[in-house]
């Protein structure tokens, strides 16, 4: 699942942490192999294992666990070894340069071309056609759906959640602190724990169904990529 899923099971867990060693969360795209060409406006070029591509900067691994930041001004144009090239001017990602193959990869209901940069709606249509694009935003649809809930169910769960934390000074286990709270507070903690289950089965089902919607368009593109 892509990182809004991920972020609600963190806090989740963070909650039954807190009286422990303080966690460090870090945040990390996996690169996509083999190394792109990086052309830049002055003329030079490096190859680099592409990690992502925001609105304003590459992020590139360099290697032991370190990685790089390179500001889309500097940047001409992104060569993949697939053929995908990526055309940019000051800094801006010009799609209606792009020279195909464009494969994709389904991050929980959004598309990302050739797996490290994120397209809009209109241009993840424009790539996928009238034929297998509403077929993805279906999916999409349950997928973001499926998080909304979860994060409603999440909430829901909170007061428990806290009271948890606060009863370790008494060692009280998490069933005690259940067994402690009124029946109202009760019937909220389980509704919010059955919301939040529905809310995952959701957005398990709906990135699923994309990431099967992309596969069907990448074997369309006649070329097969690992991401």
């Amino acid at each position: 699942m892509r990182a809004p899923l991920i972020i609600l099971i963190t806090l989740l867990t963070a909650f039954s942490a807190t009286a422990q060693t303080p966690v460090k969360v870090v945040s990390h795209y996996p690169a996509v192999m083999p190394p792109a060409e990086i052309h830049f406006t002055d003329g030079n070029m490096s190859s680099y294992p592409i990690m992502r591509i925001s609105k304003e900067a590459i992020r590139v691994d360099t290697g032991d666990s370190q990685s790089l930041r390179i500001p889309l001004s500097y940047v001409d144009r992104i060569q993949f070894k697939d053929g995908c090239t990526l055309f940019f001017e000051n800094g801006e990602f010009k799609f209606d340069s792009l020279v195909q193959p464009a494969l994709l990869k389904n991050e929980s209901g959004g598309a990302l071309l050739e797996g490290v940069l994120p397209l809009s709606k209109e241009q993840t249509a424009s790539l996928m056609g009238p034929a297998i694009y509403p077929q993805f935003r279906k999916q999409s649809i349950v997928t973001t759906v499926g998080i909304a809930t979860i994060a409603a169910g999440f909430t829901l769960t909170i007061p428990y959640m806290g009271a948890i934390v606060s009863n370790l000074r008494f060692q009280k286990s998490a069933i005690d602190t259940f067994k402690d709270m009124s029946p109202a507070w009760k019937g909220v903690t389980i509704g919010g724990g059955c919301v939040f289950l529905a809310g995952t089965v959701l957005a398990i089902i709906g990135n699923s169904g994309c990431n099967k919607v992309v596969a069907s368009y990448n074997d369309g593109v006649g070329l097969a990529y690992s991401f």
